[in-house]
């Protein structure tokens, strides 16, 4: 595949003098990294703050370049709905992207993803807590990846905070159910958008002098992708499962991460850098960790909105906690458990970054464990069919697939933008004195 574009020490419009990603305000604990892992890799991942999706980001430069944005948008829906040769005279580089997906890697196996699809949805609603309090929740502890939500203000403004729940949630259930990553699958479609969306943001922040370079690196940069896609939607899920009592076989785990990897390819991760199996997820995953500065105020701004929301409002077909057990529950009540729940999934050391406060509700799982093991363990040893339970739960979770009249599957690109533009004077109210 000739590509116009080929992966850099640093990326398209970042700084000539931008300081290695090892430098960078947001790399902390070098080098106990180097010290625990090697120079070499934690030098890659680190490089990887100043590269993002090069390719797609390339496209999207290129489209809207020559056509503006309406019509390069509908260039990109064409291509993503008929294919790239339905498109008459398209850019070098948008060729590119499309020849990069439709020639599908030599490692997928769509039967392997299709067993990963049910692994991760076969245990029913407690994979909607999971993605909830392990995931989306805890994925606020990132201090690089969070900054472009901290300066859109979508999940901190109250009238705006569900929407963006609901569109993370809808695509995440669509990425992950069976077949939906295939070329025409709703998971594919959504995938690529949430990737039209990244290049909109990256090219408006690039611009901005509300961007700081020297602390933040690329805007979505790769090394944040990976911890989204990896860290958070697979391992975290994997592990909080676990925590719960549904243990995952060693097949069923590389089938999973398999699925993710996937996803992540299509959003636009690179092959060098995207975590290969189980084991590579581990590691990049560890030293990710280590090396992400704490996190600050924006982090916890978002933490705050997201939980509030959650235990404030009632959003029509999005049940995290089983709706017999919410119904009875005051918002506190609600917000204790959430609490309690968050400290069990995702660890102390998140829960304090993100002033989530502890109680007594964390021991509720491991107590609740025993018994959801056991109803694991006897269900599996029943007759059962584990595709037509995880095609339940994901109808059951109607947010991922009901669509009401006036919503978008997932964001606007053009609105995330805006809200950049309109929120833009108020980034110093949260980012105005840097953490060092």
């Amino acid at each position: 595949m000739n590509m116009h574009v080929q992966i850099r020490k640093a990326g398209i419009d970042v700084p000539l003098d931008l300081a290695p990603g090892r430098d960078l305000g947001r790399t902390v604990n070098y080098e106990q990294a180097v010290a625990l892992y090697g120079k070499d890799l934690v030098n890659f991942i680190t490089d990887h703050h100043k590269i993002g999706d090069e390719i797609g980001y390339a496209a999207y430069n290129a489209m809207l370049a020559r056509d503006g944005n309406v019509a390069a948008k509908q260039m990109f829906d064409q291509a993503l709905a008929k294919g790239i040769g339905s498109v008459e005279n398209p850019p070098p580089e948008m060729v590119d992207l499309f020849s990069s997906l439709d020639n599908v890697p030599d490692w997928v196996d769509w039967d392997e993803l299709h067993r990963g699809s049910v692994a991760y949805w076969r245990a029913g609603n407690i994979v909607v807590m999971a993605l909830a309090y392990a995931a989306i929740g805890a994925g606020f502890r990132t201090y690089g990846g969070s900054r472009p939500l901290v300066l859109s203000r979508r999940l901190i403004e109250r009238d705006q905070v569900g929407r963006r729940l609901i569109e993370t949630l809808r695509w995440a259930a669509n990425a992950s159910k069976p077949g939906g990553m295939r070329r025409n699958g709703d998971g594919f479609r959504m995938t690529m958008n949430v990737r039209w969306i990244h290049g909109a943001v990256r090219h408006h922040l690039s611009r901005s002098d509300k961007w700081d370079w020297q602390d933040w690196g690329m805007v979505v940069a790769n090394s944040d992708s990976v911890y989204t896609m990896g860290c958070l939607f697979c391992e975290a899920v994997v592990d909080a499962l676990a925590k719960a009592g549904i243990k995952l076989s060693t097949r069923e785990i590389d089938d999973v991460t398999a699925l993710w990897r996937y996803i992540g390819h299509v959003m636009g991760i690179p092959e060098d850098i995207n975590f290969h199996d189980w084991q590579d997820l581990r590691r990049k995953s560890e030293v990710i960790r280590l090396i992400e500065h704490p996190a600050d105020d924006g982090c916890r701004m978002l933490m705050a909105s997201l939980k509030d929301y959650m235990c404030e409002e009632e959003i029509e077909g999005y049940d995290v906690l089983p709706r017999f057990i919410a119904k009875r529950l005051s918002v506190e009540q609600k917000k204790t458990l959430t609490y309690g729940l968050m400290r069990s999934w995702a660890g102390d050391e998140i829960c304090e970054q993100l002033a989530i406060p502890d109680n007594k509700l964390r021991y509720l799982l491991p107590t609740l464990r025993p018994f959801i093991m056991a109803h694991d363990k006897i269900s599996r040893l029943l007759p059962h069919d584990d595709e037509a339970k995880a095609i339940r739960s994901i109808e059951a979770f109607g947010v991922a697939t009901k669509l009401n009249d006036g919503e978008t599957e997932v964001a606007d690109a053009d609105d995330v933008v805006r809200g950049m533009k309109k929120f833009s004077g108020r980034a110093h109210e949260i980012l105005g004195s840097k953490p060092h």
